[in-house]
């Protein structure tokens, strides 16, 4: 499989009998994906808790769904992408390894902040996705993008949060998902995170 990397782009197909769960598949090459912080993680998790909670509480016909595989519409053969966070509506099949028309995709920015500007390009393709939400680490910042009736917006919506000093540090302020009807609070984002500022941390 090696030889197969170097010589030509690989297929969707082959790139599910290699991967071994570290990397994502972008037209035709295999991207190591980058090793999570601890604080990466744990904002994952939180999100994944209260849009999950949100889903199950309001009887909503969605799941919620980490890392799994999405496809975007140009060069579909050749990608395999997993945002951070994913949302559809539609049931599982066990037999499908991409995530069926999802809805709202997450991300939350890590060193490889390229390489996820890269992403939420191409997710903007599928059309069944409604918003894009990508969540800053070391600030509570909030890049939204939301599809309307004349399609994506050229710039995303920034929703800034507030940070009240104290002890614990509080986060104030929410980020609204259309798709889904949740107001986010970025509190619970945040929730048990270190947000002191990174010139004041203990080395």
């Amino acid at each position: 499989m090696s030889a197969l990397i170097k010589d030509r782009l690989m297929t969707a197909d082959e790139f599910w009998e290699w991967d071994d769960g570290s990397y994502e598949l972008v037209d035709g090459v295999p991207r190591l994906m980058s090793p999570h912080s601890d604080k990466h993680g744990t904002m994952q998790g939180n999100v994944i808790r209260v849009v999950g909670n949100h889903i199950v509480d309001n009887d909503l016909p969605c799941r919620v769904v980490p890392e799994g595989g999405v496809r975007p519409r140009l060069r579909a053969k050749y990608n395999h992408r997993k945002p951070d966070i994913t949302v559809t509506c539609t049931p599982n099949d066990a037999d499908n390894v991409y995530i069926p028309e999802p809805i709202l995709i997450i991300e939350i920015l890590s060193s490889n902040e390229g390489e996820t500007r890269d992403n939420i390009r191409r997710f903007s393709e599928m059309e069944s996705l409604r918003e894009i939400v990508l969540f800053h680490q070391d600030e509570p910042l909030a890049e939204v993008w939301r599809r309307s009736e004349e399609g994506w917006p050229g710039i995303a919506e920034f929703i800034h949060g507030e940070l009240v000093m104290g002890e614990p540090i509080t986060v104030m302020g929410s980020v609204r998902l259309e798709s889904i009807g949740l107001d986010l609070p970025f509190s619970e984002v945040f929730r048990k995170c270190d947000m002191r500022p990174r010139n004041k941390r203990r080395r």
